[in-house]
């Protein structure tokens, strides 16, 4: 049986123009009969992070994009934890840990990992069973949900906007930044 916890929810505080005045990335831990995985480390409070984490151990770390908010804990987690990192190619570089390609990934029995470019050039979102999206910022926050808009920031609004769609075809999705929405 697969369990998604989100472990941390993320935060996304903003200016009245608009601007990010504060970013905090959710991370969530899917575990299943193979391995307890986790997409996106956060980057505030890496021992909070790890306390939360120590009842059950990561084997894996899946990032969905290379933003400090999405893995600025991935030090403080490959000390405690010891995971294999993975993320697209074209974020590897921006991750301060050794990190595999996605695609050299095998992900447990009911989990795939889905391409949602836009936000950044490699952006990937998570899926278990057909049913649960971890969105990154594919889908930042509740809002861009209910609103069916784009993140503000995007490399390229019209693949984010496309990604935004995909993310919001599951039932449940989690975003990057706040609590899950069921459709």
């Amino acid at each position: 049986m697969t369990v998604v916890v989100v472990v941390r929810k993320g935060r996304l505080v903003r200016s009245a123009s608009g601007g990010v005045l504060e970013a905090d990335s959710s991370s969530t831990l899917i575990l299943t009969e193979e391995m307890n995985l986790l997409v996106d480390t956060g980057g505030e409070d890496p021992k909070g992070l790890i306390r939360d984490l120590e009842p059950y151990g990561v084997d894996a770390v899946v990032f969905t994009h290379g933003h400090q908010d999405h893995v600025g804990n991935a030090r403080a987690i490959a000390e405690t934890f010891h995971p294999d990192f993975y993320a697209h190619e074209r974020e590897v570089g921006s991750i301060p840990v050794d990190v595999n390609p996605v695609d050299s990934f095998d992900p447990p029995e009911g989990v795939e990992v889905i391409e949602t470019p836009g936000h950044t050039p490699g952006h990937i979102s998570v899926v278990v069973e057909d049913r649960i999206v971890i969105a990154g910022d594919a889908c930042p926050t509740p809002d861009n949900a209910l609103e069916r808009v784009p993140p503000a920031i995007s490399w390229d609004r019209e693949l984010a906007e496309e990604s935004l769609r995909k993310v919001l075809s599951y039932p449940v999705v989690i975003p990057g930044h706040g609590i899950h929405l069921r459709r």
